[in-house]
C-alpha cells in the first residue's frame, strides 16, 4: 500500500529558528485515501536532515478535533529547533494504532525549510553606546591631541529623534546626533556626516549539533555499575541472573564527538495471585466498552464478509430483484456446471440484478464488493448504493471472473446493489459468491461469521463465560 505525506492547501513549508508559533498543517493519505488518524494512540513528528535522524515531537490527539479527515496541526516546540543551522530538513510522521505502527509517507521525507532570524543573520555589528559615553569618549581623545592653530572644533550638543529637530541656528563645528548619524553646522547648514559604526566583527565560530541519535540496550547483575559487554540494537530480556535492563543512548555532534547517558530498569517480582472475581453477566454484555468492542470486531476485520447467504444457499433469502430501467429484469436460482448454487439473472434494461440492505459503517470508510459473474453484460456498479466508486474486472462468456467496486461507506445503513447493463439489448448473467468487505481489496471469498460458528466454536465460548461467572442462553 503507498502511503503519502503531503501540506495542506496553503500551509506554510518554512519555519525561522526559533518560530514556535508557525503551524504546518500535514495530510496522511493511504493509496490517495485520508487516513483516519483519530482511532491513533500515538503520532509523533520525526525530523531529520541529509545526516541523519534529529529528533521527534509527540502530536495531541486533540488537535485533530474539528480538522478533515487525515489531517493534524503540527507546530515545533520550543526546544525542538534549538541548536538547528539554518538550511533543508525533511520529517516522517509515525501513526501507531492496535494494528501497529505506519510510517508516512511510504518513499521520501516530506521537506521543509528553516530559515535564519535577524539575530542569527551574519552582516556588520553596529556598536551602541550612551550618548554621554560617547561625548566623554571623544573629549578624552581630543586632549590627547597636541595643541595647533586655534580652529573651529567639533563640539557635539546633543542627541535629536529627527532632522527637523535640529537647532535653526548653530556655532560653526556644533554636533548633534540624529540617531546613529552625525550632524555637522558648517558654513551655515547642517551636513550629515555619516553613520557611527565601528568595523564589522570577526565571525564567530561554527555552532555544534547533534547529527544522530545510538539508542542500546544490555542486561546486567548490577544496577549501579553500567555494563562492559557487547551492547544490543534490540531490547534484551533480563533474567535472574542478570535482572536488570541497562538502556545506552548515544548522541552523535556534528563535530564528530559524542556523548553517552545510561538509564537502568529492573524486571519487578511477579506478585500474588488475586481473588477469583465474579462477573454481572447482563452488566458485561451491556457495557458502553463492551459493546464498543464488539463492534469493532465485527467491522473491522479486513476480510470479513459482511454479507449472509452471500453464497445463496438459501436462494433468493434477503435478496431482492431491481428490474431495471426496461422493468423486465428476472432472477432464477439454479446450480452451475461447477455444482455451486447461483442466480441466472435475465433483461434488457440497465441496472438489472439484485439488492439487499447491508451494516450500518462508519462515515467514510473503506470498502470493497465483489462478485464472480459469466455471460453478456458489463458492471454498473458491484457495492454500497448512492456512492462514489471506482469499478474493477470484466465479464466473460466463456468462464467465471471476479468483478466489483471499492467505496467509502456512508454514516448510514448503505443497500448492497450487483447490477449489470446490456450488451446488444441483452443481459444475460450468472452470479456467485457475492463479497462485502473492508479496505480497498478483493480478497477469496468466503461465509459470513454468524454463518459457520460451530456447535464446538459455541461451547467453548459458553464455558469460558461460565467459567467467569455468567451464563449464555
Amino acid at each position: 500500500m503507498t502511503k503519502t505525506l503531503e501540506f495542506a492547501y496553503e500551509t506554510p513549508q518554512e519555519v525561522k529558528v526559533g518560530d514556535d508559533e508557525t503551524t504546518f498543517t500535514l495530510v496522511c493519505k493511504n493509496e490517495d485515501l485520508p487516513v483516519d488518524l483519530t482511532t491513533a494512540k500515538l503520532i509523533t513528528v520525526k525530523i531529520g536532515n541529509r545526516s541523519g535522524y534529529l529528533r521527534g515531537q509527540l502530536i495531541s490527539i486533540d488537535s485533530l478535533a474539528e480538522l478533515p479527515i487525515g489531517q493534524f496541526n503540527f507546530s515545533f516546540d520550543k526546544d525542538t529547533l534549538d541548536n538547528f543551522p539554518t538550511g533543508n530538513y525533511c520529517l516522517e510522521v509515525w501513526v501507531t494504532d492496535a494494528q501497529g505502527t505506519s510510517i508516512y509517507p511510504s518513499g521520501n521525507p516530506l521537506n521543509f525549510i528553516v530559515t535564519t532570524n535577524i539575530e542569527n543573520s551574519s552582516g556588520a555589528t553596529i556598536t551602541t553606546i550612551a550618548f554621554d559615553d560617547f561625548v566623554k569618549a571623544m573629549n578624552k581623545a581630543a586632549s590627547t591631541i597636541a595643541k595647533g592653530d586655534p580652529g573651529e572644533g567639533l563640539d557635539i550638543k546633543g542627541q535629536v529623534t529627527s532632522v527637523s529637530e535640529l537647532p535653526t541656528t548653530a556655532n560653526e563645528g556644533n554636533g548633534y546626533l540624529v540617531n546613529e548619524e552625525l550632524y555637522v553646522y558648517a558654513s551655515g547648514v547642517w551636513k550629515d556626516c555619516g553613520t557611527i559604526q565601528g568595523p564589522q566583527g570577526i565571525q564567530g565560530k561554527t555552532g555544534t549539533g547533534i547529527s544522530s541519535t545510538t539508542i542500546q540496550y544490555q542486561i546486567s547483575n548490577s544496577a549501579t555499575t553500567s555494563p562492559t559487554g557487547t551492547w544490543s540494537n534490540s531490547i534484551v530480556a533480563t533474567t535472574i541472573t542478570n535482572p536488570y535492563l541497562w538502556m545506552k543512548a548515544t548522541l552523535n555532534y556534528t563535530d564528530g564527538t559524542t556523548k553517552d547517558f545510561y538509564l537502568v530498569s529492573q524486571k519487578g517480582d511477579k506478585g500474588d495471585k488475586g481473588d477469583t472475581g465474579t462477573v454481572d453477566n447482563t452488566g458485561l454484555t451491556t457495557a458502553p466498552a463492551f459493546v464498543e468492542l464488539k463492534t469493532q470486531v465485527d467491522n473491522s476485520a479486513v476480510g470479513t464478509n459482511l454479507l449472509t447467504n452471500s453464497n445463496f444457499s438459501s436462494g433468493l433469502n434477503y435478496w431482492t430483484v431491481n428490474k431495471g430501467t426496461n422493468a423486465d429484469c428476472k432472477a432464477v436460482v439454479t446450480t452451475d456446471s461447477d455444482g455451486d448454487t447461483c442466480i441466472h439473472i435475465t433483461g434488457t434494461g440497465n441496472m438489472c440484478g439484485l439488492y439487499r440492505w447491508a451494516v450500518s459503517f462508519n462515515q467514510n470508510q473503506v470498502t470493497t464488493g465483489s462478485v464472480l459473474v459469466k455471460g453478456t453484460g458489463t458492471v454498473n456498479y458491484v457495492g454500497l448504493e448512492n456512492r462514489a466508486f471506482s469499478k474493477f474486472g470484466t465479464i466473460s462468456t466463456e468462464s467465471y471472473s471476479k468483478v466489483g467496486s471499492t467505496m467509502q461507506a456512508a454514516s448510514n445503513t448503505n443497500a448492497f446493489c450487483i447490477y449489470f447493463n446490456p450488451v446488444d439489448d441483452v443481459i444475460d448473467v450468472y452470479i456467485k459468491f457475492a463479497k462485502l468487505e473492508l479496505g480497498s481489496h478483493a480478497t477469496d471469498w468466503s461465509a459470513n461469521p454468524k454463518e459457520i460458528l460451530t456447535k464446538s466454536d459455541y461451547a467453548k465460548i459458553e464455558a469460558a463465560i461460565v467459567a467467569l461467572g455468567g451464563s449464555l442462553s
